[in-house]
């Protein structure tokens, strides 16, 4: 006789089919990943998980949902850390970067049939981080530090750019041509921010 299943409170088991899916897109792929395998996976009944997710494809916004979560959730304890305003901008910056398990996820993206999701991600992130960066740089600009009427514009502009810019599943090359893309980004940062030149090296090396 079969062990009854357990019953989970719902964030608990959201997250168990996230945890799930996650797992499976990164390792077999998001189109040879169904249903059925994240059910198999977390071992519940069919009607627990359509309960949570009516589709795979809205798995996957939940999960770049809770990705781009993370990372603002981040970059919002560097903006209220002591650090040096230009030191929290870069860490903010840097924050965009996704560690392991969401890494292997990101990679996925980049399969042309994932080209949507692939862009969704880039989006939701840059949207995460333009609040949290914009404070910065108006903090910033009142130190003296930068000097730019127009905070959140160029934050926007700088972030979608690097977004687009350095991802490899975009503009795929060679590792010099990367670096040329990040130095150009850090040259056109320090002019939008109106900061010193070469105050902003320092992202060179967590950008390229």
């Amino acid at each position: 006789m079969p062990a009854a299943r357990s019953a989970k409170p719902a964030p608990q088991r959201r997250t168990e089919i996230l945890d799930a899916a996650q797992h499976l897109f990164a390792t077999q792929g998001v189109q040879a990943t169904s249903m059925e395998d994240i059910l198999s996976r977390v071992g519940i009944a069919k009607g627990t998980l359509y309960y949570h997710f009516s589709s795979k494809e809205e798995i996957l916004h939940a999960l770049i949902s809770r990705t781009t979560s993370r990372v603002a959730e981040r970059a919002r304890d560097v903006a209220t850390s002591q650090e040096p305003t230009i030191r929290r901008f870069l860490l903010i910056v840097a924050a965009a970067r996704v560690d392991e398990p969401e890494r292997r996820l990101a990679e996925e993206l980049h399969a042309a049939d994932n080209a949507a999701f692939h862009v969704l991600s880039i989006v939701e992130t840059v949207r995460s981080l333009v609040p949290v960066l914009t404070e910065v740089v108006e903090q910033g600009v009142c130190e003296g530090v930068f000097a730019t009427e127009h905070p959140r514009e160029v934050v926007e502009i700088l972030l979608t750019s690097a977004s687009m810019l350095l991802d490899e599943g975009i503009f795929a090359g060679e590792p010099q041509e990367a670096q040329r893309r990040a130095a150009g980004i850090v040259h056109a940062a320090e002019t939008l921010l109106g900061c010193e030149p070469g105050a902003l090296a320092p992202a060179l090396e967590r950008l390229s």
